[in-house]
C-alpha cells in the first residue's frame, strides 16, 4: 500500500513540475491536483493531496473530506511517545493492543484536525459510525457539533477533535477505568502537539479527566485555567439529541462563550501545564 501512496505523490509532483516549467498555469495546476484521488483498497477510503501539500481523507461511508495523514507513509520508528508527531501518534493508536477494546474494534479513532489549533474538543469514545470510518463525531452528534462550530465562526477542519478512549466500547457502553488509563498518554501527547488555547470537554468522562468528582450540571460552561490554557466542560452533543428541550439551549449557550474565551486565553501568562494531571485551577470570572 505504501507504494501506491508514493506513486500518487510522484504524480502530484509531476504536475507541479509542469507548472514550474511554464507548461501550465497555477490555476491549471491546482485544478488538476484537486481532481486527483487515490483509493485505499484496504478500507475503501479516498485520499487527496491538496495543492498546499496537505492530505485529506474521505472515509468509506462518509460524504465529507477530513484532514488526515496516510498511515502508509508513516515510516517505522522506535521512539518514546513524548517524541512522536501527530501522524506517529495516530499510527501507534491504530496498532495499539493495550486494552481489550482492540479486540472488537473495526478501526481505532485517533482524532483529527490541524496543529496548532485554537480549540481542541475532547469527547468520550467512538460510536458505531466512528468505528467504521476511523473518524470522531461523524454521526448525528457530529452534525450537531458542526452546527455549533459554525455558529461561532469555525469550521470543523479548523479544530482538533479527539476522545478519551480511541476504540469503541462494546454497545457504546461507558469506558472503563483501565480503558481510560490505556489511552491517557496518547491524549496527553495530542494536547501537547495541538497546543490549543481552549480545551472543550464533551461529556462527563472527558470532564472527569480534568475535574475528577465534579458534577457536569454544576460546572458546565465555566472556564478553568490549566497553565496557559482554558478548559471548559460542556454537555455531550448527544444529550441534545436525546433531550433536546433540556440540553440543546444549554449547549448552544455554552458554545457561544468560546470566542471570548479564546481571546482571553490568548492573553494568559505561561503557567504550570502538566497534561494528564487533574486540574485544580481557579475558575476565571469572565462573565
Amino acid at each position: 500500500m505504501t507504494d501506491n501512496f508514493i506513486d500518487f505523490q510522484n504524480k502530484i509532483e509531476a504536475i507541479k513540475s509542469r507548472h514550474a516549467a511554464g507548461e501550465i498555469s497555477q490555476n491549471e495546476r491546482d485544478n488538476l491536483i484537486r481532481k486527483m484521488q487515490l483509493k485505499d483498497e484496504a478500507w475503501g477510503d479516498l485520499w487527496m493531496l491538496s495543492p498546499a501539500n496537505e492530505w485529506f481523507r474521505r472515509a468509506k461511508g462518509s460524504q465529507s473530506w477530513a484532514r488526515d495523514y496516510p498511515l502508509a507513509l508513516v515510516e517505522p520508528f522506535a521512539r518514546p511517545l513524548a517524541e512522536m508527531t501527530l501522524p506517529q501518534v495516530a499510527y501507534t493508536v491504530h496498532q495499539c493492543r493495550r486494552c481489550p477494546l482492540a479486540e472488537n474494534r473495526t478501526r481505532a479513532v485517533p482524532g483529527e484536525g490541524p496543529a496548532p489549533a485554537d480549540i481542541m474538543l475532547i469527547g468520550e469514545g467512538p460510536g458505531y459510525h466512528e468505528d467504521k470510518q476511523g473518524r470522531p463525531f461523524v454521526g448525528a452528534s457530529g452534525q450537531f457539533l458542526e452546527e455549533l462550530l459554525n455558529g461561532i465562526g469555525y469550521k470543523r477542519s479548523e479544530v482538533f477533535i479527539a476522545n478519551v478512549v480511541k476504540c469503541r466500547p462494546p454497545n457504546n457502553r461507558d469506558p472503563q477505568s483501565e480503558e481510560l488509563e490505556a489511552c491517557s498518554d496518547y491524549l496527553d501527547r495530542q494536547i501537547e502537539l495541538v497546543d490549543p488555547k481552549v480545551i472543550v470537554t464533551l461529556g462527563r468522562f472527558s470532564m472527569n479527566r480534568f475535574f475528577p468528582g465534579a458534577s457536569i450540571s454544576k460546572i458546565h460552561g465555566q472556564p478553568h485555567r490549566l497553565g496557559r490554557r482554558l478548559v471548559i466542560p460542556m454537555f455531550h452533543p448527544a444529550a441534545a439529541l436525546h433531550q433536546p428541550q433540556r440540553f440543546r439551549p444549554l449547549i448552544m449557550e455554552d458554545f457561544q462563550k468560546l470566542p471570548q474565551l479564546i481571546a482571553e486565553a490568548t492573553n494568559l501568562d505561561e503557567g504550570a501545564d502538566k497534561p494528564g494531571e487533574p486540574l485544580n485551577g481557579k475558575q476565571l470570572s469572565l462573565f
